[in-house]
Formats: C-alpha cells, sequence, structure tokens
C-alpha cells in the first residue's frame, strides 16, 4: 500500500478552512443576536416605539404648588431608577411631576453621535409639550433636567411658559460631540440652578469658572459628586427641592436668592 504524503496536510488544511468559516458564521451570528437583543430589548422597543407618546406623571392628591416637566438625560429613559426616584422625591414636596422622552432618541448613544438639528427638534418637542400642559393648568411650570435634559431645557426655556429651570448635572463639555451647549448660557433670561458635582468629568469648578453664564444661572456644588451623583442621591434631593422651591418663590414675587 503507498501511502500518500499529502494527505495530512490537505486534511489540516480542510479542518482549517472550515474552522475559518464557522469562526465567520459565530462572527455573523453574535453581531445579529446583539443587534436584536439591543433593538428588541424594553428600553429599545419604547425608545423606537413609545418614547414621545406617553408621559409618567407623578401626583400626590388632586392638589399641588407647581408642575415640575421632567427631562432625562442620554442614556437613562424616563422609567429608569434614577428619573423615578427624583419623580417620587419631587411629587412628596407637593410637585405634580409629568415625565417623558423626546420622540427620536438615538438607541446606540456610542455610534449615533447627536447633532444641532436633532437637538433644535428635542427642544420644539418641549416647547408643545409645555404648551399643552399649560393648557390644562393654571399651576407654575418649572423644568427639570438630568445632563442632556437638562440643556435641551435651558435651550428652550425662555420660549416656554416655565418659571424656571434645575439641571442635574449639566454636560458643559464631552469630547467627540459636536452640538452647540455653551452659547445661549450667557443670554437666558429666566432663573436656572445647576446642581453639578466637584468632580463632574464634564464641568468641574475650574472650567466652568472659565465660562460666561447669564447672571440668572446659579451654580450649586456638590463635593465630590461625579455626573451621576452616584453616593451622593441625598444631597442631590435637597438641593433639588431647595432650587424649585427657591424659583417657586421667585415667581410669587420674592427675591430670587443666588446660591
Amino acid at each position: 500500500m503507498v501511502k500518500n504524503e499529502g494527505e495530512p496536510l490537505l486534511w489540516h488544511r480542510l479542518k482549517r478552512e472550515v474552522r475559518r468559516l464557522l469562526a465567520g458564521n459565530l462572527e455573523i451570528f453574535n453581531k445579529l443576536r446583539w443587534h436584536l437583543a439591543r433593538n428588541l430589548s424594553v428600553r429599545g422597543l419604547y425608545l423606537r416605539i413609545l418614547a414621545g407618546r406617553i408621559t409618567f406623571v407623578n401626583a400626590k392628591g388632586t392638589r399641588s404648588v407647581a408642575t415640575i416637566v421632567q427631562i432625562p438625560g442620554q442614556t437613562d429613559p424616563c422609567y429608569s431608577h434614577f428619573n423615578t426616584g427624583i419623580a417620587r422625591t419631587l411629587c412628596a414636596e407637593g410637585y405634580r411631576v409629568v415625565r417623558g422622552d423626546f420622540t427620536g432618541q438615538p438607541i446606540n448613544q456610542a455610534k449615533h453621535k447627536l447633532t444641532d438639528r436633532q437637538v433644535v427638534r428635542f427642544c420644539e418637542q418641549l416647547i408643545r409639550r409645555c404648551h399643552r400642559l399649560r393648557q390644562t393648568t393654571n399651576r407654575p411650570l418649572i423644568l427639570v433636567g438630568k445632563s442632556l435634559g437638562g440643556a435641551i431645557a435651558t435651550k428652550a426655556l425662555d420660549r416656554t411658559d416655565a418659571i424656571g429651570c434645575v439641571v442635574l448635572g449639566y454636560p458643559f463639555q464631552k469630547e467627540g460631540s459636536h452640538w452647540d451647549r455653551l452659547s445661549h448660557l450667557a443670554a437666558i433670561r429666566k432663573p436656572v440652578f445647576i446642581i453639578q458635582g466637584e468632580s463632574d468629568r464634564y464641568g468641574g469648578r475650574n472650567l466652568v469658572a472659565e465660562l460666561t453664564l447669564s447672571e440668572s444661572i446659579h451654580v450649586v456644588w456638590i463635593p465630590g459628586a461625579k455626573h451621576g451623583f452616584k453616593h451622593h442621591i441625598p444631597a442631590l434631593k435637597d438641593a433639588l427641592a431647595g432650587a424649585c422651591q427657591t424659583i417657586l418663590n421667585g415667581s410669587n414675587g420674592l427675591d430670587l436668592e443666588a446660591e
């Protein structure tokens, strides 16, 4: 019997090609599974179908001192644990809280960077939302926004019937982002409180000190806090309640106190 010396080499080549083919299909399968998981997750389905079309309302009884329009940040929808906790805190203070996301928010925040055009559309949605709420209540409106939601609230504030705005961690800067988040801050007329962590990577004391801000903007610093306010939630909630009360007092003809 003559032994074929090329057979082992051919066999190894065949096995290597099969492994390469399977590995390629596995990579495709994993990408498909990742895409489906992202788009068919609760968050993905919510942002695609329901965001901008439904709102969540927290209210204690039929009477409230004011209506809070809560605008979430870019990564946490309005039903997230953080945003729900903020809404419940404000509700306990006697406010009616209406929170909702925007139509057209990207699901993959890392790949789809926001543009000025998208931010303008979000501002227009917020203005319309405030207009609808103003037609159903004679109570004052106050905007409360987290991060991107706060930036949009400050951009839209002077074009709404809201009496003021509170921002929970303003994104003064972010690497790779190109939409204009600063120029309007010099011209805001209505009272704005920005509650900012001293260790916020998107804007600490040194950066904010170099910016030109309107005299109606008051920055409240929380020592040691980062952008997400982890481990500083009680201090954040106390500052938020105080800022809303100060804005409300100012709308009743009292002096607005700067921090």
